[in-house]
């Protein structure tokens, strides 16, 4: 079944190697479990709520790495993000903006949010999945090779 579905032989690996892999790479990355809890709880947040969170960011994220883009990466919450959103949206910025925990987490969601629109809507015309004629992705074709030359 792995071989099917991960192409070991094709990447010159075996399920041991993986596997060890694996174990090494969460070995490496396990201290973002202790870590980011500590850093956001710090902003009045649930440290068993972080924690869960994220944990489980890490396996959705990892588990999609895998098994969409066939990629031995593993994914989990970027730490210098959270730092920045914990100790100078938040904590740092009393006196200044004023932001508490929830106002800090709604100014970082605009940014996020358009973020993935744009990426979206990348992917979606690369792949001539806009709508109308298609149009989109032949000018967008015809660009990128004038760019190029």
């Amino acid at each position: 079944m792995f071989e099917k579905v991960f192409k070991l032989s094709e990447h010159q690996t075996t399920v041991k190697t993986e596997v060890m892999a694996g174990i090494t790479t969460f070995m490496t990355m396990a201290y973002i479990l202790a870590v980011n809890p500590n850093i956001l709880s710090s902003t009045g947040m649930d440290h068993g709520a972080v924690f869960t969170a994220t944990a489980l960011a890490a396996f959705l994220g990892t588990l999609l790495m895998a098994l969409f883009a066939n990629y031995p990466f593993a994914l989990a919450p970027g730490m210098g993000l959270n730092a920045y959103f914990a100790y100078t949206v938040v904590l740092g910025s009393q006196p200044k903006m004023g932001l508490m925990t929830r106002g800090g987490l709604s100014s970082s969601m605009l940014p996020f949010s358009s973020h993935m629109a744009m990426s979206f809507t990348y992917w979606a015309c690369s792949r001539g999945l806009s709508s109308g004629s298609g149009s989109t992705s032949s000018s967008r074709r015809s660009f990128s090779k004038k760019a190029l030359s």
